[in-house]
């Protein structure tokens, strides 16, 4: 006689539930462990982005003789004939060769012959160097209609920037006026080098201490001037930007990369970094001038001779100040 054995086939509703359970546990400790992984390999990808900014800046003044230097004031215009190239681009034009880019630095000459066509083609082309992998894609900001900052076109934005320090900070109450703009927003930048600034109830010269300094204002910057050493100042690091606005862009990120002396390619040392925040926090002192950026912890900064440094956001604020510095005599201490 034949005795049937009773089997059973598939599992039980519990035993399922446990299955699944255990599965979202494991993909609950996974995920964390790939998107850091994820984040490491685009914080890479930042560094070497900076690190052939530098190698440009170092390349540029090989080439010329100096630094490349920061435009004279924000936005642009139509431009003309006597307009110097650099009035209305800044320091990330000026490297365009060195990153293997001169076609589009040869049509923004345009903008010095007055040729508003060919300044509108340059602006809003985006340049994928200066884009942070860990912030966004190619970003281009769009207006409906023309003005002093015309983006009908599209304005190609970025995230990085030059720095300039404060010349005298005041860590209890840093303020980017008079150091940032040196008494002249728009307008004669070469009428207001020969200003003074009055601060503290003392007259100061006007004097860019950074490695990029403001066209126009005063002479561009070279090896021998950053007497602090090359390895100990800084240059471009990434800047500071509210998250629901890397699409939209600010008033602190609205030209874009073909910008001059404004926010949107410079930054203050004379302010505490930290990182890229939702908007309708707290306020934050002088936000919009701010270095900073998405990762967490840290930015990535690169030097005068080429090297690129991971910064926290605690940093002391005389040590950060002190490495926008070229020649504050300031001995950093990173450690």
């Amino acid at each position: 006689m034949n005795k049937t054995k009773n089997c059973r086939l598939g599992f039980t509703l519990v035993e399922l539930l446990v299955v699944i359970a255990i599965i979202g546990v494991l993909v609950g400790l996974l995920l964390p462990a790939i998107q850091a992984a994820r984040e490491a390999a685009r914080r890479m990808q930042c560094v070497n982005k900076l690190k052939q900014m530098g190698v440009a800046m170092l390349n540029h003044e090989d080439a010329r003789g100096e630094f490349p230097t920061g435009g004279t004031e924000p936005w642009h215009d139509r431009g003309g004939v006597e307009t110097g190239f650099s009035k209305g681009y800044g320091w990330m034009v000026q490297i365009l060769p060195y990153v293997e880019n001169a076609n589009l630095q040869d049509i923004s000459k345009g903008y010095g012959a007055g040729d508003l066509h060919r300044d509108l083609q340059v602006r809003a082309t985006p340049v994928s160097l200066y884009f942070c992998p860990s912030k966004r894609g190619e970003t281009i900001r769009t207006t409906g209609r023309a003005s002093a900052e015309d983006c009908t076109q599209g304005c190609a934005l970025n995230d990085y920037a030059g720095a300039t320090p404060a010349n005298i900070l005041d860590p209890l109450l840093p303020s980017f006026s008079p150091w940032f703009w040196q008494g002249t927003v728009h307008g004669d930048v070469t009428r207001g080098a020969r200003k003074t600034i009055f601060y503290e109830g003392q007259r100061y010269p006007v004097d860019y201490q950074g490695v990029i300094a403001r066209t126009g204002i005063g002479p561009a910057c070279k090896s021998k001037d950053i007497t602090d050493g090359l390895s100990n100042t800084m240059v471009v690091g990434e800047k500071r930007l509210l998250i629901d606005r890397y699409e939209l862009g600010d008033w602190h990120d609205d030209i874009g990369w073909t910008d001059g002396w404004d926010p949107d390619i410079m930054r203050y040392t004379g302010y505490q970094p930290g990182p890229d925040v939702a908007q309708g926090g707290p306020p934050l002192l002088g936000f919009g001038f701010h270095f900073g950026g998405p990762h967490p912890g840290i930015f990535n900064a690169v030097f005068a001779d080429g090297h690129v440094t991971q910064i926290n956001y605690d940093i002391e604020l005389v040590t950060f100040n002190a490495m926008g510095n070229r020649e504050d005599g300031l001995v950093l201490n990173l450690d």
